[in-house]
């Protein structure tokens, strides 16, 4: 992952509720899926397996988020079981095609968890992060972020 991606995601973690902080798990789930099979395409069986070994700890990740107590929550975790299995069996054989049908399951996934994001008004998950302005400032070629640094401690005491 770029520099500038890892930037992305800071910022999208910092800023989320709880509900979009599980999108952003899938977001990355995503990324690393994709990175895995590009890397496998260009024949880099080491980056293959890298990636698909962060998929995996993203989708624990995953599992950890899930509140057995509620309904949908065991389904959805035998869902992960599966595509855990899958990609397991993804990294041994050193093909992808076996990640299609777990894709497009994370995906179904993605999209209900991403229209509940969308209902949830709740606040920021981190409470005294940075908040972050864009626009106030443009360069060249981009819009500029400032942070804002504020009066308070952050945290940590001096």
């Amino acid at each position: 992952m770029t520099d500038e991606k890892r930037q992305e995601y800071t910022l999208r973690i910092t800023q989320a509720n709880q509900s979009q902080l599980v999108v952003i798990l899938y977001d990355l789930f995503f990324e690393y899926t994709g990175q895995a099979v590009e890397e496998l395409s260009k024949g880099n069986r080491q980056a293959y397996s890298e990636q698909l070994d962060r998929a995996q700890d993203v989708l624990s990740e995953l599992i950890l988020s899930l509140n057995m107590d509620q309904d949908p929550a065991p389904a959805i975790y035998r869902v992960y079981l599966y595509v855990s299995a899958r990609i397991g069996q993804a990294r041994g054989s050193l093909k992808s095609e076996g990640l299609k049908d777990p894709l497009r399951m994370m995906h179904s996934l993605c999209d209900t968890y991403r229209e509940d994001a969308k209902s949830d008004t709740s606040g920021p998950v981190m409470d005294n992060s940075q908040k972050v302005y864009a626009g106030l400032t443009y360069g060249r070629d981009s819009l500029n972020e400032s942070m804002d640094e504020g009066s308070g401690s952050r945290g940590f005491f001096v």
